[in-house]
């Protein structure tokens, strides 16, 4: 496994000296600029009297960033719905799962978006988060969640996404600063996988790879195209990036005993206490 590097492609020289993920301060300032962001898009500024109307309705930003949000998340649904399981596992039919790696990529952009411009960023981001929850009533009614109660239901689900999307936020600083990715792919396995205890390590672990790559792909893209709603995404994984003998099982598991034909084996489970962040 090659760790990632989020910081600026290196050359084929100096890429050897590649020992640990490094989080640029672009995207640092990402991630703290992330934090309290609801799904409401910020207030503008308000222009008074009859040019200031004619100016707002003339420049009409509103309307673009729509059209762009709208944009964004058909990119990101398109990419979501590809095939994971080869590389990663995932049951894709179930929604929990299905919506989840959605939300997934939706951060990974978001991160890039406020890591440029954390105003217009957050605005943008805010937007496509107003389109997921239109959309997400017609999938929960698809789903045969009864009108009476979409409304809780959709509230359930903001609280599980942005409660997602925060535990991503502190694990990739730890993986940053620590090398450690325990606690990354321990958010995804609470938030993607549902806690599945037959979920391998090794297949969390391969989308936690392929989430990071998507991360340096959309830093390297043209900004000003990535504001436009043109994104560019890598292929799904088609199988492992990792294998068990490449990760430390006993920071994913805990050793269970499994009685055998003949004698009792060990095997290293998704431990109950992990992980931690969520």
């Amino acid at each position: 496994h090659k760790p990632h590097n989020l910081s600026p492609p290196l050359t084929k020289q100096s890429e050897t000296s590649r020992d640990k993920m490094l989080l640029t301060p672009l995207l640092r300032r990402g991630l703290r600029g992330s934090r309290g962001l609801s799904t409401v898009a910020p207030r503008r500024r308000k222009r008074r009297g009859f040019m200031g109307m004619l100016l707002s309705w003339l420049e009409g930003p509103e309307e673009i960033r729509v059209e762009r949000a709208k944009k964004m998340l058909n990119s990101i649904e398109s990419q979501s719905r590809l095939d994971f399981r080869p590389g990663c596992g995932l049951d894709q039919s179930k929604f929990r799962a299905q919506f989840g790696l959605e939300m997934l990529h939706l951060w990974a952009l978001k991160l890039n978006l406020i890591a440029v411009d954390r105003t217009e960023g957050g605005r943008h981001f805010a937007e496509v988060c107003e389109q997921v929850w239109t959309r997400a009533e017609v999938r929960l009614h698809e789903e045969g969640i009864h009108s009476f109660l979409l409304s809780k239901n959709l509230k359930e689900l903001q609280q599980w996404t942005f409660g997602s999307m925060t535990a991503y936020d502190k694990a990739i600083i730890t993986l940053q600063d620590t090398d450690n990715d325990a606690d990354f792919i321990g958010a995804l396995w609470r938030n993607i996988y549902d806690c599945d205890p037959e979920a391998k390590p090794e297949h969390v672990a391969t989308l936690a790879d392929y989430t990071l790559d998507q991360i340096q792909i959309l830093q390297e893209a043209d900004k000003v195209k990535m504001f436009e709603g043109e994104l560019h995404w890598g292929t799904p994984p088609v199988a492992l990036t990792r294998t068990q003998e490449d990760l430390d099982l006993e920071k994913y598991g805990e050793p269970v005993l499994v009685p055998g034909p003949e004698k009792k084996i060990i095997e290293f489970r998704w431990s109950s206490e992990y992980p931690i962040v969520r």
